[in-house]
């Protein structure tokens, strides 16, 4: 998998401090969606936001009714905490 994303101009979304892991779910929840990657990256560089995989039945108690919604992942949902 790219630390990176693409679009059709050349425009590049990169990874940077999202580990390898999150950046995958990320995409994945994104749908690949260019302009929710770069607003989400740009969320997290700028606000010190999180990324938060949350599966239930398995990640306990998290508060995720506070979080913004990202998209669904197998088995779970991606959040921005």
């Amino acid at each position: 998998m790219n630390n990176y994303l693409e679009n059709d101009k050349g425009e590049m979304v990169h990874r940077g401090v999202i580990p390898k892991d999150l950046w995958g779910l990320l995409l994945y929840a994104a749908m690949w969606d260019f302009e929710k990657v770069r607003e989400i990256k740009t969320k997290i560089d700028n606000e010190g936001k999180k990324l938060v995989a949350y599966y239930p039945g398995v990640s306990g108690k998290v508060e995720i009714s506070k979080m913004e919604y990202i998209g669904g992942i197998i088995d779970g949902c991606l959040f921005l905490k």
